[in-house]
């Protein structure tokens, strides 16, 4: 049975790497991977960051493009589908683990955006989330 596999996409090395597994996973088994950055406006002591929306967005969605077409390079017969999504990472990729099969995330995560997949992020999802949970190293 195809599978659906949910893997989050922060631009990190990590989880280039878990966009990479999940595309290994789903060329042998087949489904789709459904490649998703997470992205809010951060918020420091009460106060936001001078970054407007726009540019966060527009920053969140090179960052997701730039990984999906590395890992495409090498998976060109897999299916695989952007998204970008607006909110709670932790909140977010919990939502999507409902409807996935697996869940593919990096060890550790890129600091440039607060909020992104983190250790902490990752650990939270492997407790929390509604499908398993494999975080590649």
């Amino acid at each position: 049975m195809p599978q659906t596999v949910v893997a989050g996409v922060d631009g990190s090395d990590a989880s280039v790497n878990a966009l990479r597994w999940a595309a290994d996973h789903v060329g042998q088994v087949g489904g789709i991977v459904h490649a998703i950055t997470v992205w809010h406006q951060p918020v420091q002591f009460g106060y936001r960051l001078p970054s407007t929306d726009a540019d966060l967005e527009s920053q969140a969605r090179k960052t997701l493009d730039n990984a999906v077409s590395a890992v495409k390079v090498d998976h060109p017969g897999v299916d695989i589908r952007s998204r970008l999504v607006r909110g709670n990472t932790v909140d977010e990729f919990v939502a999507l683990s409902k409807q996935a099969d697996l869940m593919v995330l990096g060890e550790k995560g890129h600091g440039a955006f607060t909020g992104m997949l983190v250790g902490s992020v990752a650990l939270k999802l492997v407790h929390h989330a509604a499908c398993p949970v494999v975080v590649v190293r």
